[in-house]
């Protein structure tokens, strides 16, 4: 048994560690990792909590779920996101010194939600879930130009969300999937006129296309060791609007997750 668990726990780093490497962002929109509970009965409370780390990106999640009644949930996420990268520079000096000028941010996205949950299957080994959420979310942007002031954008947008999901639990393996569509309303914005044209464009854009629908797909695996799901899950824009492939939506968001189920803690301690 003990030898079997080495195995497993050897499959699931090798799964991350390839996860994390293919990891992407956009500052621009990055969906967060799906919230997909494990609720069962009434009173099942659920508190999570995410990294994760990427060549452009890094940051943290939290999640909550709670069942006040027997399939009835109560969800809330929030997630921080800091990025980094570069973009062309349009204009520079002769001769150039730097083509690119390098721009960092953070997001930030709280949303709350509810919805319905049913087990399923000859052993309960099914559990089925549609949930619908409201989330409002700011990014701000700083580039830095060569020799030149720094330069900040900030955007604010709302997104509304419904997610069918479904989960799979073998002995401690648990498996899940879900979609996602996502309407993301831009609302407000201050930007700095003297950004790259390039990315003048792509927030012209935003703007042009909002409210934007998103198809977002999610996969999480995780093991269990009661109270502790220990999962890995990536989060992706899978379906959107062909025009809006220039803003380089995130594909492929992967978090790392500890989910503490306080039901199964409060057993835990009773029998000791």
């Amino acid at each position: 048994m003990q030898t079997h668990r080495l195995k497993l726990f050897y499959v699931i780093f090798v799964i991350l560690a390839l996860a994390l490497a293919s990891c992407t962002s956009s500052h621009f929109y990055t969906p967060n990792t799906v919230n997909l509970p494990t609720l069962s009965q009434r009173g099942d409370v659920i508190l999570s909590g995410a990294i994760f780390i990427g060549e452009s990106q890094s940051g943290w999640e939290a999640q909550a779920a709670y069942s006040p009644i027997k399939h009835v949930g109560l969800i809330a996420n929030h997630i921080r996101l800091h990025y980094r990268g570069d973009t062309p520079l349009d204009e520079f000096p002769m001769p150039p010194i730097s083509s690119r000028v390098e721009f960092a941010g953070q997001l930030r996205l709280t949303e709350l939600g509810a919805g319905f949950y049913q087990q399923a299957g000859k052993n309960q080994e099914y559990l089925l879930s549609l949930f619908g959420c409201v989330g409002k979310a700011q990014a701000n942007t700083t580039y830095r130009p060569f020799s030149a002031p720094l330069r900040e954008t900030q955007w604010k947008f709302h997104r509304y969300t419904l997610q069918p999901g479904i989960r799979l639990h073998h002995q401690q393996l648990r498996f899940g999937t879900a979609f996602r569509l996502s309407l993301v309303q831009f609302t407000t914005g201050r930007i700095d006129a003297r950004i790259p044209v390039q990315e003048l464009k792509r927030i012209e854009l935003l703007k042009d296309h909002s409210p934007m629908l998103f198809l977002e797909v999610l996969w999480t695996m995780g093991y269990y060791l009661r109270p502790v799901l220990v999962s890995i899950n990536t989060t992706g824009v899978a379906l959107g609007n062909p025009s809006l492939n220039a803003l380089g939506l995130a594909s492929n968001h992967v978090s790392l997750m500890a989910s503490l189920n306080l039901h199964d803690l409060r057993k835990k301690i009773e029998k000791k």
